[in-house]
């Protein structure tokens, strides 16, 4: 039988973080009912060093590594499908989002296909974000809602869980490298009718961030406007599948039998007793 729950962490040059972020990770998910995988996207530093000296001697803990960099897009991907649990979570290498509420994210998938972590809704808290940073994730939310019809109040937060087979399903058919991946994978599900719920998260902000805001912006706006012509129809059939991605078909998720449907699963899920203890 399978791991309970797959936690995917991709990481590109995050040896620092890695080193500090994986053993908090690891204390709490150390049993054999998740799994963590790294997923190193071509990193020139010692990520893939620091990740495997971290999870050498865990039973589902493994790293897997991208010949060259790709995008975080493509590294979640490779996770995501590379997954054996009946849940699949991928979260930020840094951490930024608390680990305190994986248990919120994964008890919210007894009742839908995505938890989506929001730093946006009721009950969600965030620290140390600068003025920048914020106007520039409001910006973006309004322009991904007002273009492909999400109705969501935070589609980039990297704190995201799902229902295995709709993770296969909707990331197998996939064609976002980069940033603007997590808004791909959610207009497809909308487009089939899954249903989405958003969970309040606490999150921190963490210095160092790979993300290049004048650049990085430019390439998410153009991947913004792939994802709406794609959701057109316009080019649908002419944009490359990804490499082990089944053609575009409509989206039909099978049951799992190993899940055995929504919420069976993650009633087991062994978490600690008292979440809050050392907050």
């Amino acid at each position: 039988m399978g791991p309970a729950v797959s936690v995917v962490v991709p990481a590109y040059n995050e040896a620092a973080r890695l080193a500090t972020s994986l053993p908090r990770l690891l204390d709490l998910t150390a049993t054999d009912g998740i799994e963590v995988l790294v997923v190193d996207d071509g990193s020139t530093d010692d990520t893939v060093a620091v990740a495997e000296a971290h999870l050498k001697g865990t039973r589902t803990g493994r790293v897997l590594s991208l010949p060259r960099n790709r995008g975080k897009g493509a590294a979640v991907r490779a996770g995501v499908l590379e997954a054996a649990g009946a849940a699949v979570v991928y979260m930020d290498a840094d951490l930024a989002a608390d680990l305190d509420d994986l248990g919120s994210l994964l008890e919210a998938l007894s009742g839908a296909d995505i938890a989506v972590g929001s730093r946006a809704v009721p009950g969600s808290r965030v620290f140390d974000s600068t003025f920048p940073r914020a106007v520039m994730g409001r910006s973006w939310n309004a322009m991904v809602r007002l273009v492909t019809g999400l109705e969501l109040h935070d589609s980039q937060c990297g704190f995201k869980g799902f229902q295995a087979p709709v993770a296969r399903t909707l990331f197998q058919r996939s064609r976002i490298d980069g940033f603007a991946f997590d808004v791909e994978i959610l207009a497809l599900a909308q487009r089939e009718g899954m249903k989405i719920v958003e969970v309040p998260v606490t999150w921190r902000a963490v210095g160092g961030s790979s993300v290049r805001p004048v650049l990085d912006s430019m390439l998410m706006a153009r991947d913004l406007a792939r994802i709406r012509l794609r959701r057109t129809g316009i080019r649908s059939e002419t944009e490359p599948t990804p490499s082990g991605a089944t053609p575009i078909r409509p989206l039909t998720p099978v049951k799992d039998e190993r899940a055995g449907g929504p919420g069976c699963p993650l009633e087991a899920i062994p978490m600690r007793a008292d979440p809050s203890s050392d907050r």
